[in-house]
């Protein structure tokens, strides 16, 4: 095993309060396209500027249907991966106090943890833009069977709980993390290149708390001259190695 993962083992195990923060590269090995960065082919049909525009939906929710059935409502068959096990592994040994994440995939949550900001939002609810009624993901995948895009009984448009572009992220998930991050002695950084705000502020609140900071990322991040230690390995690989130590 390389010693720079039994270093990270080391600064996991001896702290008293983990906060890990997941962006995208966790889900992607899963087979979930990165939406804003990715090659494979998702942008060749859909228009990444509006896609998730807030204001375009509510004029036009047509091209966003269409990429949601290929992709957001396909989270369903997708199973969590490594890193998704071995962090619900890590708070089921009371090594690992909360998630805040950038993914709306809902992946964690079916690895098995169970405190998990999700910063984004998610697609497990939708709700009626007009009456506000609640809607399961799965009722919504329904709806779809009769229509291109999901109607309530009342006529509005369903959208689902994820946080466009326009729209603030929610207030009660981003405190949480923002306190959380304010309170931990060590944050583990994942998948993330921390580009996106506010959810790249975390690293700061841990940092001025006296935090360590474990970033574990494919490429650099902006962060990484400020972190404990940094990883560049295949996620895979890494959290595959850390399960064994668990």
């Amino acid at each position: 095993m390389k010693e720079k993962y039994r270093r990270a083992w080391d600064l996991i195990s001896s702290s008293r309060r983990t906060l890990a923060l997941t962006g995208a590269g966790i889900s992607t090995l899963c087979g979930i396209p990165d939406f804003r960065t990715d090659q494979s082919g998702v942008w060749d049909r859909h228009d990444r500027e509006t896609i998730f525009d807030i204001e375009y939906f509510k004029k036009n929710p047509g091209p966003f249907y269409d990429f949601a059935k290929e992709y957001i409502y396909a989270f369903g068959d997708i199973l969590p991966g490594e890193a998704h096990l071995w962090l619900a592994r890590l708070a089921e040994k009371g090594l690992l106090s909360a998630i805040a994440t950038q993914n709306i995939d809902g992946l964690h949550q079916k690895a098995g943890s169970k405190t998990v900001y999700e910063l984004h939002g998610h697609a497990r609810s939708s709700h009626c833009l007009q009456c506000r009624r609640r809607y399961e993901s799965g009722e919504v995948v329904e709806i779809m069977t009769r229509m291109a895009v999901p109607h309530c009984s009342c006529t509005g448009v369903i959208k689902p709980d994820v946080i466009f572009y326009g729209e603030p992220l929610p207030e009660d998930a981003l405190e949480s993390a923002y306190h959380e991050a304010s309170r931990c002695d060590l944050l583990l950084v994942m998948g993330t290149s921390l580009a996106v705000y506010p959810a790249a502020y975390i690293p700061n609140i841990a940092l001025n708390s006296r935090a360590h900071m474990i970033i574990m990322n494919v490429t650099s991040t902006s962060m990484d001259s400020h972190a404990s230690l940094v990883i560049h390995d295949d996620l895979r690989d890494v959290c595959t190695a850390m399960l064994t130590l668990i």
